[in-house]
This record gives structure tokens, sequence and C-alpha cells, in this order.
């Protein structure tokens, strides 16, 4: 039975549709991709995302919103996510199909967190702007949807191709220059628009993927790192990435503090409601590719690589 992913994801994120949408998208789009022992999440955060593309469910009374903090320097660009408080507590409702032989992340934070899952066999902390940690084929299967934020993305790719087994297989989440696509629309329009309102908008997001590239861009790194492409997928559309780029994002830290207020009873409710409703309007736009009228390259795409 296919993986109600819409309805997991509104479960742990209610208050940021807009990712609920992104990680829909790209979640059913690589529903096929199996994991064959010893794997490696290679940027693995919180662990969240993975642990519900494995077939993971938590019950209601648990969300992400949970385990923020920092919440008063958001608009000082601090990751409010980077947090991992005593209260936050995963109330697992459905364990995984599988698990993850290392998870790996630059954030100690967040892999506090991951470890409460009890998904990856192992947590490493680790800046992969460096070489990675691992002997060379040492992993049959690598997904990782963070190579993007590496500043140092060859050698990172080269590493990625090194700690490949000869017969093993990656899943390579890249993103385009056209993920900003809406963004830099409203910059140009700074005019109109002011100052103030696109850095409200933008708050720091287009200065935190120093890695983006076209499709034939990332075509060649990916060769030169001695990666053959098996199979690519364009998921996320620049529709996608344009409700994304707004979304509920810049008044978020005042809605989580309104929502983790609330009595755990009337907060189980609205969040219920919530659900509902999104769940309704998000559905329509789940769809790799959505596009309202225009016919533009992918901000997103799926790269299924091997070793040369």
């Amino acid at each position: 039975m296919a993986i109600d992913y819409l309805r997991r994801y509104l479960n742990v994120r209610w208050l940021r549709p807009e990712n609920v949408m992104w990680r829909t998208v790209s979640s059913r789009a690589m529903s096929d991709f199996e994991y064959e022992e010893p794997s490696l999440d290679l940027g693995c955060g919180d662990g969240i995302t993975s642990f519900i593309r494995a077939g993971g469910d938590f019950e209601t009374s648990f969300d992400i919103f949970t385990g923020v903090g920092n919440l008063d320097e958001f608009f000082e660009d601090e990751d409010i996510y980077d947090a991992a408080p005593d209260t936050y507590d995963p109330d697992i409702s459905q364990r995984p199909n599988y698990s993850i032989s290392v998870g790996l992340d630059h954030k100690q934070a967040l892999l506090d967190k991951a470890a409460k899952l009890d998904f990856y066999d192992e947590l490493l902390q680790h800046d992969n702007n460096e070489p990675l940690p691992f002997d060379d084929g040492e992993f049959r299967t690598i997904f990782s949807n963070a190579v993007y934020w590496v500043e140092n993305v060859d050698l990172h790719l080269e590493e990625i191709s090194r700690v490949l087994d000869d017969s093993g297989e990656a899943l390579l989440v890249l993103r385009t220059p056209h993920v900003h696509q809406f963004l830099d629309y409203l910059h140009a329009r700074e005019d109109v628009l002011g100052e103030e309102f696109v850095d409200m908008i933008d708050r720091g997001r287009s200065e935190h993927y120093p890695s983006l590239h076209t499709e034939e861009g990332w075509d060649r790194k990916l060769e030169a790192a001695g990666l053959e492409i098996s199979e690519k997928r364009s998921v996320i559309s620049t529709t996608h990435a344009g409700i994304w780029d707004v979304g509920l994002r810049p008044i978020s830290p005042l809605t989580i503090k309104m929502a983790n207020a609330l009595g755990n009873s009337q907060r189980r409710k609205i969040k219920s409601e919530w659900i509902d409703l999104w769940e309704e309007l998000l559905e329509p736009l789940c769809e790799p590719m959505f596009e309202l009228e225009r016919d533009d390259p992918a901000a997103e795409i799926l790269y299924f690589v091997t070793p040369q």
C-alpha cells in the first residue's frame, strides 16, 4: 500500500505547509528507491524526512515545532530548528520499513534529535566540505538532499564517488538556480516593493545554497567526480519553488509561538482541522513538475548515480 506522505508530513510540519508540499512531491517521486546495506544518509538533519520516507509515522501529539529554539532570533537569520530541548520527544506510531546504517550531519543538535528516532545504527557529526570519514567503497546505498549546501561541492561529489561501492547506487537531490526564480523576480522589483519587503521574504535563504547549478552544470560535475548518471527525474517546478519561497515562512515564529502556547487538547483540535484543510489545498500541487502556465526548467532534480 502506498504511503500517505502528504498526511504524514502535515502531521509533523503542519505550520509550514509549503515545506510539506515540497517533501511530499519529492518523496512520491523517489518512493521506488531501495536501500541496500550498508547505507548512508548524507545530511540527515533530524532524521524525520527519511524516517517518514521509510514508512515511519508519528502520533498526532508530536510535531517538530515542539523542538525549536531561538525564535526571537529568527529575523536575524538564526536556524530555529538547530536546537534539541529536553521536551523534544517524538511519539512514534509506526516504525519504518527499514533502518539506515549511518546518518551524518554538521549540526549536533539535529543529530541529537535524530538519535531519538532509533532509526540510524550510527550518527556522526561532520563538515561535508572536508573528506568523508569513511573507507573506499564502504556503502552500497547513499542518499543526500544536502549536496547544494556544500561550498566545496567538487570535493564532496568526489568523496561520494569514493565511498560508494562499485556496484552501489546513490540518489542525490540537486537544486538548480531556478529554485530562486520568484525571489529573483522580487529582488528585481525592489524599487516598487521596497528592500525591506524582499528581505522579509528572503531572510538569508538565497545565501544558504552555495552550490546551485543548471542541469547541464550538474551533469558535468557528476561526470568529473567519477559518477555515472543512470536516471534523472525532474521533480520540483518553478511554480512549486515560487509557492515555497513565500509560504508561511515569514510569519512562522509567530505561528509556532501561538501553537506552543496552546493547551494539549486545544492544540490537537486546531492541528487536526488545520491538517484537513491543508490536505485538500495541497493535494493538487503535489505532483512532480506541477506548473500553472509556464514550461520552465526544473528547480530540483533527482539524480540516480553509480560509480563510473
